[in-house]
Formats: C-alpha cells, sequence, structure tokens
C-alpha cells in the first residue's frame, strides 16, 4: 500500500526560506566587494537597483486592478526612499573598505537602534530587560570599533549609519503600512533607489565590462530573491522563530571573506559581534512575545 509523504509543516519551510535568505544575502554582499575591483559602490548601487527592479516588476505590475499602487502618504514616501537610497550607497561603501564579517556585525545593531527610535518616536513602552539588551549590544560595537585603542574607520561608521538608516525604514513603514498597500510600499521603495541612485552613480560613472554587468546582474538578482525569501518565510512563521537565523550571516560573511579575499577576523571582533547578535536576538523574541500578547490583552 502506497504511503503520501508527510508535507513540511510551514515553520519548516519558513526555517529553509530563511536560511536560503541569508545565503543569498551574503552572496550577494561577497559579489559588492569583488565588483568594487572596477567599480565604484555608487555605481553598483545604481546597478543593483536597476536589476531588482526588473526582477521585482511581475510583482509589481501584478494585475488586473492598480488600484492599491496609489499612495496616500507621498512625503512619506520619498523620504523612505530617499533614506534608503543613502543606505544602499553607504552599505556598499561599507563593504568595500572593511572585512565583510566585521561590517556585518555592526549591521546587527539595527534592533538595538530601532529600540530607541521606538521609545523616543513611537512612544512605546520599552521595559528594562530590552534596555539591558541594548546596552550590552552597544557594549559589543565598542569590543568591535574599540574607540581609543584603535582609530574609528570610516567604514565602521557607514556600517553603524546603516544600521540606524534601517531602525528609521522599520519606523517608516510601520506609519506607511497603516494606510498604504505592500505593493505600493514595494513599488516606491524599488523606485525611488533607482531614482536616487543615478545621480550619485554619474559622478563615478565608468562603463561596465561584460563581466561587471553580469556581476552586478547576480547581485540584483540575489538580493531581491533575497528578500523575497524573506517575506514569505516572514508569513509562514513566528517572528520568534526565524529571526534568529540571521545570524547565519555572520559566519557567512566571515568564510566569504576568508575565501575570497583572505579577510580573518580579530579575537575582539568575533567576541563583539556574538554579543550584538545575541543582543539583537533577543531583542526580536521579545517584541514577538509582545506582539502575541497584544491581542489577548485588548480581547474583552
Amino acid at each position: 500500500m502506497s504511503t503520501r509523504p508527510a508535507a513540511l509543516s510551514p515553520t519548516v519551510i519558513a526555517i529553509t526560506l530563511m536560511v536560503g535568505a541569508m545565503v543569498m544575502f551574503s552572496a550577494g554582499h561577497g559579489l559588492v566587494r569583488y565588483a568594487s575591483a572596477e567599480l565604484h559602490p555608487f555605481q553598483i548601487g545604481f546597478l543593483r537597483a536597476i536589476f531588482g527592479l526588473i526582477f521585482m516588476l511581475p510583482i509589481i505590475l501584478r494585475g488586473p486592478d492598480y488600484s492599491d499602487l496609489r499612495v496616500k502618504m507621498p512625503k512619506m514616501h520619498l523620504i523612505r526612499g530617499f533614506l534608503s537610497a543613502i543606505n544602499t550607497l553607504a552599505w556598499f561603501t561599507a563593504l568595500t573598505i572593511m572585512p565583510l564579517g566585521e561590517a556585518v556585525a555592526l549591521n546587527f545593531t539595527s534592533p538595538l537602534f530601532a529600540t530607541i527610535l521606538a521609545a523616543i518616536f513611537l512612544n512605546e513602552v520599552v521595559h528594562a530587560r530590552r534596555w539591558t539588551a541594548t546596552v550590552i549590544g552597544f557594549i559589543g560595537v565598542l569590543i568591535v570599533v574599540r574607540p581609543g585603542v584603535e582609530t574609528i574607520q570610516l567604514g565602521a561608521l557607514l556600517a553603524l549609519g546603516t544600521a540606524l538608516s534601517i531602525s528609521v525604514n522599520v519606523m517608516l513603514i510601520r506609519v506607511m503600512s497603516q494606510v498604504d498597500s505592500t505593493r505600493a510600499i514595494v513599488t516606491t521603495f524599488n523606485l525611488s533607489i533607482a531614482v536616487f541612485t543615478l545621480i550619485p552613480a554619474l559622478f563615478v560613472w565608468t562603463w561596465p565590462s561584460a563581466t561587471m554587468i553580469t556581476v552586478t546582474f547576480i547581485i540584483g538578482a540575489t538580493t531581491t530573491i533575497a528578500h523575497l525569501m524573506l517575506t514569505r518565510a516572514m508569513s509562514l512563521a513566528e517572528a520568534s522563530a526565524i529571526i534568529p537565523l540571521e545570524f547565519i550571516r555572520l559566519p557567512l560573511a566571515a568564510l566569504i571573506g576568508f575565501i575570497w579575499f583572505a579577510e580573518i577576523l580579530d579575537t575582539w571582533t568575533i567576541v563583539g559581534a556574538v554579543i550584538i547578535g545575541c543582543s539583537a536576538v533577543y531583542i526580536a523574541r521579545r517584541e514577538a512575545i509582545a506582539a502575541r500578547r497584544a491581542p489577548s490583552l485588548a480581547a474583552p
């Protein structure tokens, strides 16, 4: 008697997608570093935006009804698009001038900044345990950058600035998603990055070789696919189950840096990265727990 294989649970599928997304992101970051041997980071950012937009077109233009593409908060969309373009250029520059593992480690500070910004601008209640995790996370940052022992490098400042920008983006999305559709937010996001990165790219433009066109095409494809996989994973499982998997990016980045670019992270950077990562994971889990409790508290 034949038996049908049991279907995979949504959580297992979400975990698989999350791991795949982290692999894609890491590969894209390594390719950005590789492409920087010939192209300026600003030009890489623009080409990534163009190729990413091409990959997103089937989703953006999915019909037949396009009424949900109208935005009700155009100024906020423009602000978010401008910040996202700055974020892309800063992140790609950081990836080209500092070890990949160190850049990724500092990028994990985004949840730390988000906690502070949510408390200040969204009036969210942040309890002692999350504040403690935030403080510990920034201690990890100090261990990585070691101010006073070494001169703080431009790459570290750019990586931290990128994390702060991501936090601001998250806040803007929370507000925009209350009145605008996901497709509208995705559309304005991709279009804005393509437009706003064009101007900086023109100042450093050199015609890319066929190899670099292929490489930047792959960067756009991998990062776009990674975003889609991440979004799908979030819809299938609770954030607390999959957000900790984001920490996979650190060993992957360190491995890519070692194999492709002969980069070796020192002990202090590894220690600081682990502290930052653990703090970020804890904050993400606490937010997920709070989100689950909110509906029950609001119920009659």
